[in-house]
C-alpha cells in the first residue's frame, strides 16, 4: 500500500470499513503469467477474489497510525544521514564551505529526530518485545525495522528482501533497510567487544566468529527476533 493513501484508507478504517492488504503480491503476477493475462487494475481486481482468504491479512486502524506517525520522521532521518555522509565525504576530499559546523548541527538534528522515533515506536508492542528479545534499550534502527520490514511475509521472504541469501538476490534487495540492519548489529558487535551490557548469546557470537560473518550472524538475529514477535501479535482473521 502507498503511502500516499495512508490518510483516505485510515479514514475508511475510522469508519468502520474493513481493509484487507494481500500478503503477497507475486500470486497476482503467478496467476497473470499461468492465464496470459495483461496487468490492469481492472484485471487485479477481478483476480484478487479467486485468492484464498488465507492469502490477506486485515489492515487495523493502529498499524496504520503508527505508520503514518513515524514514516515522515524516518524520512527525515535517513535524508540528514545523506546529507551528512555527503559533507563528509566532500570535507575529506579538502572542500570546506563551514561544513563541519553544517555536520555538527545536522548530528545534533538527527538525535532529536531519532528521539521523536523511539518515543512513538515505544508505544508499539512489537518494538518492545524485540528491544527485549535483542537485549536493547532503545534503538532508532529497530524501530525503523519495525515500521518498514513486511512482518507478515515469512521468513525465508524477510531474508530474501533483505538479501541474506548466498548470492544476496544478484543485488536485487532492499539496501535501505539493509543498512539499518547492518548498524544495529553493528552496534551491538562494538558494545560486545567492550564488554558492554549485551545478551550472553550475542556476546558468544562476536567471541567465536569473525567480525564480519558475527555482524552478520546479529543481523539473522534481528530479523529472526522482529518476525517472532509479530507473530506473537497476530491472530486469525475471517474474511
Amino acid at each position: 500500500m502507498f503511502p500516499e493513501i495512508y490518510e483516505e484508507v485510515l479514514d475508511l478504517l475510522k469508519r468502520g470499513v474493513k481493509v484487507y492488504l494481500l500478503k503477497d503480491t507475486r500470486m497476482l503476477k503467478k496467476i497473470r503469467r499461468e492465464n496470459n493475462i495483461r496487468k490492469s487494475d481492472e484485471v487485479d481486481a477481478q483476480l484478487l477474489l479467486i485468492i484464498p482468504k488465507d492469502g490477506f491479512r486485515l489492515l487495523t486502524v493502529e498499524e496504520l497510525e503508527f505508520k503514518i506517525k513515524l514514516r515522515p520522521l524516518i524520512n527525515k532521518y535517513e535524508q540528514v544521514i545523506r546529507w551528512r555522509v555527503t559533507l563528509k565525504q566532500w570535507l575529506s576530499q579538502g572542500f570546506d564551505y563551514n561544513f563541519k559546523e553544517s555536520i555538527r548541527l545536522m548530528e545534533n538534528d538527527n538525535r532529536r529526530i531519532s528521539r521523536e522515533i523511539i518515543k512513538e515506536a515505544a508505544k508499539n508492542y512489537v518494538y518492545k518485545e524485540a528491544c527485549r528479545m535483542l537485549g536493547v534499550e532503545d534503538s532508532v534502527e529497530l524501530a525503523i525495522l519495525t515500521v518498514e520490514l513486511p512482518l507478515h511475509l515469512p521468513i525465508t521472504r524477510l531474508k530474501g528482501l533483505l538479501g541474506f541469501t548466498p548470492n544476496k538476490n544478484e543485488g536485487r534487495y532492499d539496501h535501505r533497510l539493509r543498512k539499518h540492519a547492518a548498524a544495529l548489529s553493528a552496534n551491538l558487535y562494538i558494545n560486545a567487544k567492550r564488554h558492554a551490557n549485551v545478551l550472553n548469546n550475542i556476546a558468544e557470537i562476536v567471541d567465536r566468529l569473525p567480525k564480519e560473518k558475527a555482524i552478520y550472524k546479529i543481523q539473522l538475529m534481528i530479523l529472526k527476533a522482529l518476525r517472532k514477535t509479530y507473530l506473537l501479535t497476530t491472530k486469525p482473521t475471517g474474511r
